[in-house]
C-alpha cells in the first residue's frame, strides 16, 4: 500500500484534500499531513513516502526548499506541486528536482484523483520492474559459475573465439583476465570415495574444493575454473598487478598455494584429491588448450592406484603428441547394440571388457571416451525404448546420461552396472510372460464396460501400451486388440443366445457408446446383424 504526505501551512487545505482522495480505490495505506516544511522534511525521514503533495508558498521553508532537500537525501519519491495561478511560472522553477506533476489552485477532486492514480501506476510498474530486474540479476549471479565454465572448457578443448568477442565475455562474466597476459594452470581431481558421490552431493564437493581455492589465491592471483569431460576441476591463474609474492616466481607462488589447497581440502574432505600443475606458463588465450593438453597427457600416464599425488608437468607446448585413431574394438562386429538385440549377455560383456581395455592401454584423448559413452549409451537406450521403458527405469546410475563423458573409471562402472541391469529386466520379464498373459485376460473380463482399449489395459499392467502389444503377440501369436474384439462378440454371441436384454443393453455391456458402432462390428464378425442372429438361434 503506498504512503502519501500532504503538505500545506493551511490546515484547512490539507484536510481537504485527505477528505477528496478514494484512498481504497488507488491503493492508499496511509495519508500524512504536514503544515510546514520543516514538519514534512521530519516526517519523510521517518515514514517510506511514495507520494509528496506540497504547496509551493510556505513560511519558513518553502516548497523548493523542502523538494530540495528531499532530493538530496537520494530517495525515489513521487513529488506533486500546488500553486496559485499567480504563482505558475514560478513553480515551473521546480522542474529541475524532476517533479511528477502540478495541480492549481482551487484543485479539483477529479483532477486530484486522476493525478494519484496515474501515479500510483507508475509506481507499481517501477515496483514490478525493479522485481523483474532483482530477479534476472539473481538468476545471473546463480548462473555465472556455470557460464564462466562453459567459456573455459571451449578455451581449454580449443575452439576459436574471435578476440573482439571473448573481450566482452570477459568482462561481462566478471573475468579479470586479458589477452596475452601470462597465465599458469593447474588440475585437482577428486579421488577414493570423492568419485563415488551422486551428482548434487558431488557438486557441493567441488563447490567447496573451488571456494577453498578462492580463498588461498585471491590475495595474489585472479582464478577462473571449471569442471572438463573427464570431471576434473580446472584452475587458470593469472598474477595481480603490484601483488608481492616474496620473492618467488609466479609459478613457485602458485605452487605454494596448490599445496595448501591440498593439504586443506583433504583434512575437510576426509579423503585424498591429486594436484597436477603445468610447470610452463603460456599466453592467454591462445596456448591455454596445448598447455591443458599436456598436463592431461602427462596425468594418463599416472598409474590409476595413485591417488592423492602432487606434482608438477614440464610439456613441450610446440609438439604435444595426441594419439589419435579409431576405438577398433567398439566398431568391430558383431557390435554392442546387436548382441543386445539378441540377448547374447556373454559376449556383450566380453565386449565391454575389450573396449575398456583398449581405452586404457592407448593414450587416447579424452574425446575417444566421449565416443565410447556415446555408442555405449546408444545400445542401451534402443534396448529400453524397445520394452517401452526409460533407461532410466532399469536402475540409477551414479551420474546418469550426461551430453559429456565423465572419467573413464566412472564411465566404465557405469556400462557394465547398466548392462547387469538389462540383462536382469530381461530375464525376469520372460518369467512373467505367462503371468502377464493372465492378468490382461482378467482385466478385460472384468472391466468390459469401461471403454476398455489398449492404453488403459496398460495403465493398470504398468508397461507402455507399445511394449505390453509386442509382449502379448510374442507370447500368445495373436494381436492383443484382435483378442478384445472377439472376446466382446463372443460375449455378444452368448448374451443373444441366452438372455433377453435388448441389443442397446448387450451394447453397453461390452463397452460400446454407440449401438450402430456394436451392429457393424458384430455383423462383419458373424455375418449377420444382432437382431438375425438372435432370430437364427430361437429358430434352433
Amino acid at each position: 500500500m503506498l504512503e502519501v504526505l500532504i503538505v500545506d501551512d493551511i490546515p484547512s487545505q490539507v484536510d481537504s484534500f485527505v477528505a477528496t482522495i478514494p484512498k481504497d480505490e488507488l491503493g492508499i495505506g496511509r495519508i500524512h499531513k504536514a503544515y510546514s516544511g520543516k514538519e514534512a522534511l521530519k516526517l519523510y525521514q521517518e515514514l517510506n513516502i511514495h507520494i509528496v503533495i506540497t504547496d509551493i508558498r510556505m513560511p519558513e521553508m518553502s516548497g523548493i526548499d523542502l523538494i530540495r532537500e528531499i532530493r538530496e537525501m537520494g530517495r525515489k519519491v513521487k513529488i506533486v506541486v500546488i500553486s496559485g495561478h499567480a504563482d505558475f511560472e514560478y513553480a515551473k522553477s521546480v522542474v529541475p528536482f524532476n517533479i511528477s506533476g502540478y495541480l492549481m489552485k482551487p484543485v479539483n477532486p477529479a483532477q486530484m484523483r486522476e493525478t494519484l492514480g496515474k501515479l500510483s501506476e507508475e509506481i507499481a510498474s517501477e515496483k514490478k520492474l525493479q522485481q523483474e530486474q532483482h530477479r534476472d540479476g539473481y538468476a545471473f549471479r546463480e548462473n555465472l559459475p556455470s557460464l564462466q565454465g562453459e567459456i573455459l572448457n571451449n578455451l581449454l578443448y580449443g575452439k576459436a573465439i574471435p578476440d573482439a568477442e571473448l573481450e566482452r565475455k570477459l568482462f561481462l562474466l566478471n573475468l579479470p583476465f586479458s589477452l596475452q597476459q601470462k597465465v599458469g594452470l593447474f588440475i585437482v581431481r577428486l579421488e577414493g570415495n570423492l568419485q563415488e558421490y551422486e551428482r548434487v552431493d558431488k557438486e557441493l564437493i567441488e563447490y567447496a574444493v573451488t571456494n577453498m581455492a578462492e580463498e588461498l589465491f585471491r590475495d595474489t592471483f585472479h582464478l577462473w575454473f571449471c569442471r572438463d569431460q573427464n570431471e576434473y576441476l580446472v584452475f587458470i591463474v593469472s598474477a595481480k598487478e603490484k601483488n608481492d609474492v616474496k620473492g618467488h616466481s609466479p609459478q613457485n607462488a602458485m605452487d605454494v598455494r596448490a599445496a595448501a589447497l591440498k593439504k586443506k581440502a583433504e583434512h575437510l574432505l576426509n579423503d585424498h584429491i591429486s594436484i597436477v600443475l603445468a610447470e610452463n606458463w603460456t599466453y592467454f588465450p591462445k596456448e591455454v588448450s596445448a598447455l591443458y593438453r599436456s598436463v592431461i597427457d602427462g596425468m594418463r600416464g599416472m598409474e590409476e592406484t595413485r591417488k592423492g599425488v602432487f606434482l608438477r608437468i614440464s610439456g613441450n607446448l610446440d609438439q604435444v603428441q595426441v594419439q589419435i585413431g579409431t576405438l577398433a574394438s567398439l566398431y568391430r562386429p558383431p557390435l554392442l547394440i546387436h548382441l543386445l538385440d539378441t540377448s547374447n549377455w556373454i559376449q556383450a560383456e566380453e565386449k565391454l571388457i575389450q573396449i575398456f581395455a583398449e581405452l586404457k592401454s592407448v593414450n587416447y584423448p579424452p574425446e575417444h571416451a566421449n565416443e565410447a559413452y556415446f555408442a555405449i549409451a546408444n545400445a542401451y537406450q534402443y534396448m529400453a525404448h524397445k520394452k517401452g521403458k526409460l533407461l532410466s527405469e532399469f536402475g540409477v546410475s551414479s551420474f546418469g546420461l550426461m551430453p559429456a563423458a565423465p572419467c573413464l573409471k566412472q564411465l566404465e562402472k557405469w556400462a557394465f552396472f547398466m548392462l547387469r541391469s538389462l540383462r536382469e529386466q530381461a530375464e525376469d520379464s520372460s518369467e512373467k510372460q505367462t503371468d502377464l498373459v493372465e492378468k490382461i485376460h482378467k482385466f478385460i473380463e472384468e472391466n468390459m464396460n469401461d471403454r476398455l482399449s489398449m492404453q488403459t489395459i496398460a495403465a493398470h499392467i504398468g508397461l507402455h501400451p507399445a511394449y505390453l502389444s509386442r509382449v502379448y503377440r510374442a507370447e500368445t501369436g495373436n494381436n492383443l486388440s484382435e483378442y478384445i474384439l472377439r472376446y466382446r462378440m463372443e460375449l455378444a454371441s452368448h448374451l443373444l443366445r441366452s438372455s433377453d436384454k435388448k441389443i442397446y443393453e448387450i451394447a453397453q455391456i461390452l463397452g460400446y457408446q454407440a449401438v450402430p458402432h456394436f451392429i457393424k462390428r458384430f455383423k462383419a464378425f458373424s455375418t449377420m446383424t444382432p437382431q438375425e442372429y438372435r432370430g437364427r438361434t430361437e429358430l434352433f
